[in-house]
């Protein structure tokens, strides 16, 4: 699959996986301008990287940088280390296997339809899976490398992950982030006070628009210094 200059190869075991590549989830015009934003040397952090789709790209694009993929959902972990280990050397990039949140500790994973690319995931105070909770700023201060550039994909959470960034989020020139309209009402917040906290951060906030696979209650923004 090519993205502007960028070519990554995934691994297809599933209609959710053959469909991802296809359409990209409906994500290519976010994808080109992401990657229009590395030289070549950032460290990329991907939370929410479901099988790899921008951390492939990313450490394909990357000869002196790193990706640092977060994903909690372990079908969807397997999927994300084969896809990354067919792009780039293992040491362009790390799969940390937790949730950035605003705090350290234990969450609850909701599931619905999981295969490798395809389902609904999120962090709920319900029935689910338990799985590891990360502040951003503690796995900073373990020694991974802090993000230049932030991709922020996880289902109506922006606020308690931007949150938990800390003095971690100093550093970071570039966020790409999947905001939801609806979903973000699940942790008590809107859409309004995530770009209203990143402007607060220092950002100028960019809309970049809808996916064009229709998702309902979806956009995309660019948060640039």
């Amino acid at each position: 699959m090519q993205v502007g200059d960028t070519t990554a190869r995934f691994g297809v075991s599933t209609r959710s996986e053959r469909r991802r590549v296809r359409r990209l989830g409906g994500e290519r015009f976010v994808l080109e301008a992401f990657l229009e934003d590395l030289t070549g040397t950032e460290t990329v952090w991907d939370v929410g990287a479901c099988v790899g789709t921008y951390a492939c790209f990313a450490a394909q694009k990357l000869p002196e940088g790193r990706v640092i993929a977060f994903e909690p959902e372990p079908t969807n972990r397997v999927r994300l280390r084969v896809n990354l280990r067919a792009n780039a050397p293992p040491e362009r990039w790390q799969i940390v296997p937790a949730a950035l949140s605003d705090r350290d500790g234990t969450a609850t994973l909701a599931s619905e339809f999981v295969e490798p690319g395809g389902g609904h995931h999120y962090l709920s105070d319900g029935a689910g899976r338990p799985v590891e909770a990360r502040r951003g700023e503690s796995i900073a201060s373990r020694g991974y490398p802090s993000p230049d550039v932030l991709k922020l994909d996880v289902q109506g959470a922006e606020l308690d992950a931007l949150h938990g960034m800390g003095d971690a989020l100093d550093g970071v020139d570039v966020i790409y982030a999947e905001l939801h309209t609806r979903k973000s009402g699940r942790y008590g917040t809107t859409v309004e006070e995530v770009e209203e906290y990143l402007r607060k951060a220092g950002y100028s906030v960019e809309h970049l628009g809808e996916p064009t696979t229709g998702r309902p209650g979806v956009y995309f923004v660019r948060a640039y210094r």
